[in-house]
């Protein structure tokens, strides 16, 4: 059985991260010029907040069901 307030957690905290924004690293794997793979290189990449996430937290919030 499938713990709803772990769940809920997990999908509120997700939401929250969503709705503001995150940043994340990207690892890639750079070969030379015989294909033999060498170095990894680390991306550092960011996520904009979503407007979609912060409607959904502000209608909850609006019906103080958050």
């Amino acid at each position: 059985m499938v713990n709803r307030n772990f769940d809920e957690e997990k999908v509120k905290d997700a939401l929250l991260k969503r709705a503001t924004g995150y940043d994340y690293e990207e690892k890639e794997m750079v070969a030379d010029k015989n294909g033999v793979s060498g170095k990894v290189k680390i991306i550092k990449k960011h996520v904009p907040p979503d407007l979609d996430a912060i409607r959904a937290i502000l209608s909850k919030i609006e019906n103080k069901k958050w």
